[in-house]
């Protein structure tokens, strides 16, 4: 059976291509441990910046307390839990305007 050079050049690779490909990949995965490594670094400087804020909220109202007599509730920075995302939930699924005012939600009438 004859094949035409022409459909064996549709299967060939060019070295040039696989090197060019390896360093693009290489400089990703680069790039993408340093961010890794920041993003670790960025959590810890939030956390231990959380921290520090809700004990100066907690020294305030106690000092507050002190000088005034007045007992006020300290706010608190808190971690929100990161939600997973659904993918088989509908993200578009309209909730209803009753659901919406019983939320809180403005309801526009058009």
């Amino acid at each position: 059976m004859w094949l035409p050079d022409k459909a064996f050049e549709l299967f060939t690779v060019s070295k040039e291509n696989i090197d060019s490909l390896k360093e693009d990949l290489a400089a990703v995965r680069a790039d993408r441990d340093a961010t890794k490594i920041h993003l670790v670094t960025v959590q810890a400087n939030f956390e231990w910046l959380r921290v520090r804020v809700n004990a100066l909220e907690i020294e305030r109202v106690q000092l507050i307390e002190k000088a005034y007599g007045l007992k006020i509730p300290a706010p608190e920075i808190a971690r929100a839990p990161v939600q997973p995302l659904n993918l088989n939930q509908d993200i578009f699924n309209d909730m209803g305007e009753d659901m919406a005012k019983t939320l809180g939600y403005p309801v526009y009438n058009s």
